[in-house]
């Protein structure tokens, strides 16, 4: 399969699972992901703002807050298919919905931050694979963005088990994560 057979199918079994599914299965993944060292050890985390079926990032953004992490979360260029990180105070009432119908920061609240000082990248996606090759939404957002991360900055992508496919095709533009945590296990990418 292609990578946009991949997308359609995988996207239509999540939009199947049911809101009680996502909220149990995320919260499994959210606790995971906070014994991982990489979380641990990270001060700078940038995170996606997930949609309604992604695995749900709101707990994790508001406690990493309330542990004294600066949290950032990506304001979309559509311009330049990029994103740029801006840190975050209040879920509740910094963010707003944007031009691709995600929550990010209202105007008022932007405050960018360098990608390479970013220690951790929490980011989304429809597919993943065992060697860490993800399929995003098709507009290559992530991919530009982590061009301009420290190398030493560590990639975990957040996901369900029915996300994981066997093989994915790559190319060179295409950046791995480190590591895929879902409701059932941590991969760490080969």
């Amino acid at each position: 399969m292609n990578k946009e057979e991949i997308r359609r199918k995988i996207l239509k079994k999540r939009l199947s699972l049911s809101s009680e599914d996502i909220r149990d299965k995320s919260r499994q993944v959210f606790l995971s992901l906070t014994k991982t060292i990489e979380y641990i050890n990270s001060q700078n985390i940038m995170s996606y703002v997930a949609t309604r079926s992604e695995v749900q990032t709101e707990e994790l953004i508001k406690i990493s807050i309330k542990m004294g992490k600066n949290i950032f979360v990506p304001i979309i260029l559509p311009e330049c298919l990029n994103l740029a990180p801006s840190k975050i105070f209040d879920f509740d009432n910094e963010l707003e919905k944007g031009k691709k119908g995600i929550l990010e920061p209202k105007r008022e609240y932007y405050r960018l931050f360098p990608p390479e000082d970013i220690d951790l990248i929490i980011i989304p996606g429809v597919a993943f694979d065992l060697n860490g090759n993800r399929i995003g939404r098709g507009f290559g957002y992530y991919d530009n963005f982590l061009r301009k991360v420290r190398p030493s900055a560590k990639i975990i992508a957040l996901a369900f088990e029915m996300q994981i496919v066997k093989k994915i095709p790559n190319d060179k533009n295409d950046i791995p994560v480190d590591k895929i945590i879902t409701e059932s296990r941590i991969i760490t990418s080969v």
